[in-house]
């Protein structure tokens, strides 16, 4: 995996709110796509296995777009982010592994 293209992102249970180790990830696919015009983001989020569907899928979709939002934040243009529903939401194994964004800058 390359930082300055692809991210994991991981979330608190029940949290949409960026951690600190996520916003260097940020920070490099940022500038990434800042010096690279021609590229695009593509991200999806993903939760784990605890709460009920309706909510969990929520949760997953509010933090993709808080991942979205901080791109943006720091200079990305909002056209050049896809939010991506994956076809499987809910990670399995880990718990924390399972509550991530994943993030593809191409």
């Amino acid at each position: 995996m390359d930082p300055a293209r692809d991210a994991v992102l991981y979330f608190d249970s029940g949290s949409a709110v960026l951690t600190g180790e996520g916003d260097q990830a940020l920070t490099a696919l940022a500038q990434t796509m800042k010096a690279h015009a021609e590229v695009q983001a593509t991200i999806s989020g993903f939760h784990d296995a605890s709460g009920s569907a309706a909510k969990n899928a929520e949760l997953a979709k509010q933090r993709a777009e808080a991942v979205r939002d901080a791109l943006v934040a720091d200079g990305v243009d909002s056209a050049r982010v896809t939010l991506d529903k994956p076809v499987q939401t809910e990670g399995g194994g880990d718990p924390r592994e399972a509550r991530r964004v994943e993030v593809h800058v191409r």
